[in-house]
């Protein structure tokens, strides 16, 4: 199936009628707006769980929100994974057995605005992250052109404008790049993608066209992501979580400008190299 096929098959043309403050008559035009639908994760001995999504690239997020979730540390965990032959909107998955798998509740409904993070002691969770490596650097410039590379990548948003996009780019290129309604759908099908082509994200960067929950850097945290470079804001919990897991975190990047909220080491020029 060739590009644009694929785009058809997520997007719904609707008639809608444009007004303006000008007082002229409405308008009654054609409009491309983006199909949300149910993504149900089956993972045998441990729960189901429907997750509101945009219907592209389904196993590629069934495998990430899995990883991001906890109940897999690598592709080889999964033993089974496959689409129900009767709804391609239900992924079978079977994984190795660990303990405390069973974390996350039975029958989860997952809203596509928002995550699942309220479900978890917050405390406990970032507690749980591990610290990221120390290997990447990179430019101001270099820094600042990522989201726009991101924009380029962003088909469904530019028919629609309705999606959030995420990549996760090694050396100035992205490696895997995803857009759904969701901004932790989009990052989860990115980190699928990379885990399903046995691509690292260890030393990585996460680039989000969204802004930046605390969420959200658990995920990065978790697939050892150094860097996150966000169109917009972060909260604060998402600072102090990145500050935590050593994860360089950058939001605003747009306009050639960014903010560096911690870990500015990665970014040449900033802070001084020691022993220089």
């Amino acid at each position: 199936m060739g590009q644009e096929s694929e785009i058809k098959e997520v997007i719904q043309s609707v008639e809608v009628s444009c007004v303006s403050a000008d007082g002229g008559r409405p308008v009654t035009e054609a409009r491309e707006v983006i199909r949300e639908g149910p993504l149900t994760i089956d993972v045998k001995d441990v729960g189901t769980y429907t997750i509101m999504c945009t219907p592209s690239d389904l196993t590629a997020l069934a495998v990430g929100f899995a990883f991001s979730e906890g109940l897999i540390e690598r592709r080889e965990d999964i033993h089974v994974l496959m689409k129900c032959p009767k709804d391609p909107n239900v992924i079978r998955m079977q994984i190795a057995k660990k303990d405390g798998a069973n974390k996350l509740q039975r029958h989860l409904l997952i809203v596509s605005s928002c995550g699942i993070c309220g479900s978890q002691d917050m405390e406990a969770m970032l507690a749980a992250l591990g610290k990221a490596g120390d290997t990447l650097r990179m430019t101001g410039k270099e820094l600042t052109v990522l989201p726009e590379k991101l924009r380029d990548q962003q088909k469904l948003f530019e028919r629609t404008g309705g999606t959030h996009a995420a990549g996760i780019a090694r050396n100035g290129e992205f490696a895997a790049t995803a857009e759904d309604m969701g901004r932790h759908n989009a990052l989860d099908k990115a980190i699928g993608m990379c885990l399903l082509s046995d691509i690292p994200t260890v030393g990585a960067a996460v680039v989000l066209s969204s802004r930046v929950s605390v969420e959200m850097v658990a995920k990065a945290a978790r697939a050892g992501v150094e860097l996150i470079a966000a169109v917009s804001a972060p909260s604060s919990l998402a600072i102090e979580a990145a500050q935590r897991c050593n994860i360089t975190l950058c939001g605003f990047v747009r306009k050639g400008k960014a903010t560096i909220y911690c870990h500015p080491e990665r970014i040449e020029g900033v802070v001084p190299e020691k022993g220089s």
